[in-house]
């Protein structure tokens, strides 16, 4: 808003500018509800679904995840998913496989093993995409 001064200065109103948003936050709130919708689905896919960063570092952790690894997402987030969880002779591999990710080179099928939180070895089949 911008005051309104008559010819000796002194304001006598305001002017103000406005913009019609309505489609803006129509466009946010549905960006909204589809990303709610996909963290849901991630949550209850009755798949176990990871994510990692760059790093290695894991930031995507869902329900079946935890159901089969006995790690919940809290404990895991943050964490390097090779040097971490994965076992000693897979750590090279699975390295590998998620390098490849971050280049855009998918993998289908890849068999591993992992360490659950009571120190059981479980057999996991990963399909890594970009």
């Amino acid at each position: 808003a911008t005051t309104r001064r008559d010819v000796t200065g002194r304001p006598i109103g305001v002017i103000g500018v406005g913009q019609d948003i309505t489609s803006r936050k129509q466009i946010e709130q549905e960006k909204s509800r589809i990303a709610q919708e996909l963290q849901t689905f991630i949550n209850t896919a009755n798949a176990p679904i990871f994510g990692c960063d760059a790093l290695g570092l894991v930031n995507e952790w869902n329900n079946k995840a935890h159901e089969i690894t006995g790690y919940p997402k809290e404990e895991v987030l943050g964490k390097n998913l090779v040097q971490v969880y994965i076992t000693k002779e897979f750590r090279a591999s699975v390295k590998q496989v998620l390098d490849d990710a971050f280049k855009g080179l998918e993998t289908a099928n890849f068999e591993f093993a992992l360490f659950t939180k009571d120190n059981k070895r479980v057999e996991v089949l990963l399909n890594a995409t970009t």
